[in-house]
């Protein structure tokens, strides 16, 4: 499982925005282009925090 690690970040990422557009997600001050934006930044933030392991 270890070597999946990176996967798996890019997963959560991928579905958070996948959630954000399907229940309609709205933050007060926000435009939707600009959440999307924030999580695909988080999203890669998160990969590139995941060591990289194959073991």
């Amino acid at each position: 499982m270890n070597k999946y690690r990176k996967f798996f970040a890019a997963l959560i990422g991928v579905s958070a925005l996948m959630a954000m557009r399907q229940f309609d997600v709205e933050v007060m001050g926000f435009e939707p282009i600009v959440l999307e934006m924030i999580v695909s930044a988080l999203t890669a933030a998160g990969v590139y925090q995941v060591p990289n392991r194959s073991e």
